[in-house]
């Protein structure tokens, strides 16, 4: 090809350039331009030619271009893949907008000179700021990632979510928030949408679990959209943390069983009474006629032993039906006004001798206690079964069983929690609260826990915790359980009050409503549940708060944080390191720091157990949110 031809070539390439294109010399004035500038700049060429390139650009960005160009020049050609800078130009009529520059070097047989490759890039900057806003206005975490799975921008949502900040996500694997092994089917989800971006344009739905910064999980829901741009397609993820709904979705789940529950034991109530009833007559009829034959025959007969025999049995079977009409709820009640502490301590007393040999039995009565309208042989009863219960769970391993009495005030929440729920009103209760440091139960053994004749021992004992059940239900009250396995559990039966005595105001919020707190406190448990339930709470009333997912992680980020954390939320029974060996770490790395400790177990035993190592309060399980903070806020007083 000629000379010529090539030029030609050079020329309609140059001119038909969708960027503008402006050639200067050395001391910066336009010696050539193309087509495209004409519009851009709102000059014709011949405005153009031979004037400085300054002219072009707002005076606050002339000596950025004027350094940029003169060093370029100064550096001869060692830059020959030129440099880029963004800025505003300036058109003819004074208006102002964004564009890309870049400079390349251009010799030629008349020297040196630069080539300036200039893009308006004003539409594109106003979509990315448009697309910015909308990535920072929405309600959910939005990641978009690559081809490779790989992070390249985040909102505001996602660090506060995860508690990453945006410098350590960019660049990431997008499995540091969201884990999805290679073998999940999961994780083919992302993958699909590269090779296949029109397959699924409205997103696909995962529900996943999240791990943030400090190692805690929680359920997410991911939506996944395919993303096209001028780098080729990327993933937008939109990630929802969704432990509220879970929790709302548990909580529906255990009040529907109890209603379930409820409906059941209301079932079985009126077939038994109707048994009871029936079987109450035949027994009548069999216990009174051997009686009658045993005043008629004389004690020398030989039937007389077999009558006697007789008698034992249909007064064991007389005492059956008695339980079974306290399981329906419409046992003959001989109501009077009681002190529940005097009838647990009469009992506590009958029973050490039966009890396991290796359980230490503790008592702790509430002082000055209001009565309850209820029947003393009943609640005998109800204790037995209790005492019993416990001492079964210990078994032949050393334990303690505690029982304590008191009065609480029981509000709507916490009475939709107990067994069984009846719409009971909220105002003063008397409780007994039976706990042990027993085998404790898993979950389906609660389920089944009130069932008729259930038993997790060898041999059944007729109707056991399903009687309580039906008496606590027949004097109006309820039960609340709290059980690990493993680990013990707690019984609260509630009775209503039958004389509210001076003193016992219903009880005001114990936190003021507009107290806030300030600083971090670190909250360490092992059920997520519960780390996220207290975070809110806290976060609520000004914290800071740092997660532990167990004893050694809550050692290990408390080590991190040793000098910012106020106070420490502690569980007391967790994996790897329980609540009294996390004490002992933290003493060794800060001494004076504020420890609350929270536990299903009772009080009492708990402080036993933590006697002179300086607890700052302790938090019952489960607990209110006034529970925590009047604790938090009265170590944090002290």
């Amino acid at each position: 090809m000629a000379g010529g031809a090539h030029i030609e070539i050079y020329h309609r390439i140059f001119e038909f350039m969708p960027d503008a294109l402006l050639v200067i010399d050395q001391e910066g004035n336009i010696t050539r331009v193309n087509a495209q500038a004409e519009p851009m700049f709102g000059y014709n060429r011949t405005e153009l030619l031979g004037q400085p390139v300054e002219m072009l650009i707002p005076q606050r960005f002339a000596a950025r271009l004027v350094e940029l160009r003169s060093r370029f020049l100064t550096e001869q050609g060692m830059r020959p893949m030129g440099a880029e800078l963004e800025l505003f130009a300036r058109r003819k009529d004074a208006s102002e907008f964004l564009v890309d520059i870049m400079l390349s070097p251009l010799r030629t047989n008349e020297g040196l000179f630069i080539l300036c490759v200039v893009r308006d890039i004003t539409e594109h900057k106003r979509a990315e700021v448009k697309f910015r806003g909308l990535l920072e206005s929405a309600p959910d975490a939005m990641v978009i990632v690559d081809k490779d799975g790989h992070i390249v921008l985040v909102n505001t949502r996602t660090e506060r979510l995860f508690g990453y900040s945006r410098k350590e996500l960019l660049g990431q694997a997008v499995e540091v928030l969201v884990p999805m092994p290679l073998r999940d089917r999961h994780a083919e989800h992302r993958t699909r949408f590269f090779t296949h971006p029109r397959v699924r344009p409205m997103g696909s739905g995962l529900s996943l679990l999240g791990v943030r910064k400090n190692g805690s999980e929680f359920p997410v829901e991911i939506s996944l959209s395919p993303l096209e741009t001028e780098e080729g397609v990327l993933v937008t993820a939109a990630i929802r943390d969704i432990s509220d709904r879970r929790r709302e979705e548990e909580e529906r789940r255990k009040l529907g069983a109890q209603i379930q529950h409820a409906q059941k034991l209301e079932s079985l109530g009126v077939l038994t009474g109707g048994i009871a009833h029936d079987f109450n007559n035949l027994l009548c009829a069999i216990l009174g006629n051997a009686s009658l034959a045993l005043m008629l025959m004389p004690p020398e007969s030989p039937a007389h032993r077999s009558l006697q025999d007789i008698e034992k049995a249909s007064l064991r079977a007389a005492e059956l039906i008695t339980q079974m009409l306290a399981y329906a709820g419409k046992g003959h009640f001989q109501i009077r006004a009681v002190n529940l502490s005097s009838i647990v301590e009469e009992m506590a007393h009958l029973l050490k001798t039966v009890i396991s040999k290796k359980a230490v039995l503790r008592l702790e009565f509430a002082d000055n206690l209001p009565t309850i309208n209820a029947d003393a042989a009943q609640l005998r009863q109800v204790v037995m079964n209790l005492i019993t219960n416990a001492s079964d769970a210990i078994g032949e391993k050393s334990g303690v069983i505690a029982l304590r009495t008191g009065v609480m005030y029981a509000d709507r929440h916490y009475l939709t929690s107990t067994y069984v729920y009846e719409n009971l009103p909220e105002g003063y209760y008397i409780y007994l609260e039976a706990s042990d440091t027993g085998c404790g139960m898993d979950d389906d053994t609660l389920e089944k826990i009130f069932d008729p004749f259930f038993t997790t021992k060898f041999r059944g004992q007729g109707l056991g915790l399903a009687a309580v059940l039906g008496i606590v239900r027949g004097h109006g009250g309820a039960i609340k359980i709290y059980s690990e396995l493993k680990r013990g559990t707690t019984f609260k039966v509630l009775f209503p009050c039958s004389d509210l005595r001076e003193g016992l105001p219903v009880p005001a919020k114990q936190v003021p409503a507009g107290w806030r707190g300030t600083g971090t406190i670190l909250v360490v448990d092992d059920e997520e549940s519960v780390r996220t339930l207290a975070k809110r709470i806290l976060e609520h009333r000004g914290f800071q708060v740092l997660l532990g997912a167990d004893g050694r992680d809550g050692v290990s980020v408390f080590g991190q944080h040793a000098q910012e954390i106020r106070a420490v939320l502690l569980d007391l029974t967790m994996p790897h390191l329980n609540g009294e060996e996390v004490l002992r770490e933290l003493r060794l790395l800060r001494p004076d720091v504020r420890v609350v400790l929270m536990s299903g177990y009772s009080e009492p035993e708990v402080t036993d157990l933590f006697a002179g190592k300086g607890l700052a309060g302790f938090v019952q399980k489960p607990f209110r949110a006034d529970d925590i903070l009047t604790m938090i806020r009265r170590a944090l007083q002290e």
